[in-house]
């Protein structure tokens, strides 16, 4: 994964009007490490870092993130966000089975889709759902056996 540049993150507060708390700065940290977790894991991983770090702090952040553009949401095929930092468009394949996501560069022509029908593209994102390797070899039965 891309690493990302904190000082962006900075740059990007101040022209908002706010500040880089050391809250917003550890969980900004913590979606770079652990992109596609949801809030509850995110919580998780920081009240391990700073146990007086609230539910309520976590979520008012990722809200001001995605705001601000710093951080993706996305469904993932769920019903609630998973987050992870702005960086070039990029296709998530979603495994129904064991639910490993992979990322792969989207198709050349994603962004002309819009672009042809006269929309003016910002952002591209696409989730494809399916069944990785592993989970489809192991779906498959083998052939030849008894019948």
């Amino acid at each position: 994964m891309k690493r990302v540049d904190p000082s962006a993150m900075n740059e990007r507060l101040r022209a908002a009007g706010k500040r880089l708390t050391s809250e917003r700065e550890l969980l900004f940290e913590i979606i770079a490490e652990n992109p596609h977790k949801d809030a509850t894991a995110i919580y998780r991983l920081a009240v391990a870092k700073n146990p007086k770090i609230g539910l309520a702090t976590v979520y008012r952040t990722l809200s001001l993130l995605a705001e601000l553009g710093l951080v993706d949401v996305a469904t993932l095929g769920e019903d609630h966000g998973h987050y992870e930092i702005h960086r070039e468009d990029h296709v998530h394949l979603i495994c129904l089975s064991c639910g490993r996501i992979r990322e792969v560069p989207p198709p050349a022509n994603l962004r002309k889709l819009g672009e042809d029908a006269g929309f003016d593209v910002c952002e591209a994102q696409l989730e494809i759902t399916g069944y990785c390797r592993s989970c489809k070899d192991a779906r498959t039965p083998s052939n030849g056996a008894g019948t």
